[in-house]
């Protein structure tokens, strides 16, 4: 992912004094064990103590792989946005276009294809999924067979590992630029709950 994609929850995150580190990764580039290799070097060389993680979509995917590694940081608490823990109804779909494939291939094996098994983590890790009857990339595949944000169905982020599930009214792309997501953020962040 592209950290400017992240700009408008990062100033809410500054603006609720969180100190925040994009990590971005090469995802059409390098399969998911080579990104997740990648952003531990990141966060190990950003030498913290202890931190968060927010990640949005493919992100929270990989924001689960890097906690199954050791030699982490302390981690405090992560939110994921919109991320499909139970694999991709759409990327299963796209995998049949050949200009899509070659983008989603090394993001499909023990991603979005659902076969990464989540070892029980000691983590308090919370979801914000979107609903929304806006177009989202759902169109292109003659839509979505259940309720999604357009791009992710509902029942793909929601997880046992998850400490807390929140809906909000907003689609895929939306949940970056929401007032309301960043404060449901911040709030996870700081209390361990959207509450």
């Amino acid at each position: 992912m592209n950290s400017v994609e992240m700009l408008y929850l990062n100033h809410q995150l500054s603006k609720a004094n969180f100190t925040v580190h994009s990590l971005s990764y090469p995802s059409a580039k390098h399969d998911i064990a080579h990104n997740t290799q990648l952003l531990k070097q990141k966060l190990l060389a950003l030498n913290l103590d202890s931190t968060y993680i927010v990640a949005h979509s493919l992100g929270g995917i990989m924001s689960m792989h890097l906690l199954a590694l050791d030699g982490l940081p302390k981690i405090e608490r992560i939110v994921l946005l919109g991320s499909p823990l139970n694999g991709s109804y759409i990327a299963d779909k796209f995998m049949t276009w050949p200009l899509v494939n070659r983008l989603l291939k090394n993001s499909m094996g023990n991603g979005l294809d659902g076969n990464f098994t989540m070892p029980s983590m000691p983590y308090e890790i919370g979801m914000i999924a979107g609903v929304s009857d806006s177009l989202g990339v759902g169109t292109l595949v003659g839509g979505l067979p259940e309720e999604s944000d357009g791009t992710v169905l509902l029942s793909e982020t929601q997880h046992e590992i998850l400490k807390e599930h929140i809906v909000v009214d907003k689609n895929h792309t939306g949940l970056l630029f929401s007032k309301d997501v960043a404060d449901l953020t911040v709030s996870f962040l700081n209390t361990g709950s959207f509450q």
